[in-house]
C-alpha cells in the first residue's frame, strides 16, 4: 500500500508538528509541513498531495484564499479548511 500524502498549513508550528506526528503514527499516511501560506501554494504547484488541511486563521494569508488561489492554479486534490 502507498502512503497517502497530506499537506498540513498551520502557522502554529506545535500544533503542526502534534498532529503530523500522530498521523505519521500510521504507516497509511506521509505529511509534509508548512507555516505560512505562501509556501504551501508552492509545495501545492509542486507535488501531488492527496489532502491538504489548511488553517484558516494563517497568519499573512487566510486560508479560504490559499484554498481559492490552490484551485485557480489547478490543484484537484481534496481540502479541509
Amino acid at each position: 500500500m502507498t502512503a497517502k500524502k497530506i499537506l498540513l498549513v498551520d502557522d502554529e508550528q506545535p500544533l503542526r508538528h502534534s498532529l503530523a506526528e500522530q498521523l505519521e503514527l500510521h504507516d497509511e499516511f506521509v505529511t509534509t509541513q508548512s507555516g505560512d501560506g505562501s509556501a504551501a501554494l508552492e509545495l501545492a504547484k509542486g507535488q501531488h498531495f492527496d489532502l491538504i488541511l489548511l488553517d484558516v486563521g494563517l497568519g499573512e494569508l487566510d486560508g479560504r484564499e490559499v484554498c481559492k488561489m490552490m484551485r485557480k492554479g489547478g490543484v484537484k486534490c481534496p481540502s479541509s479548511c
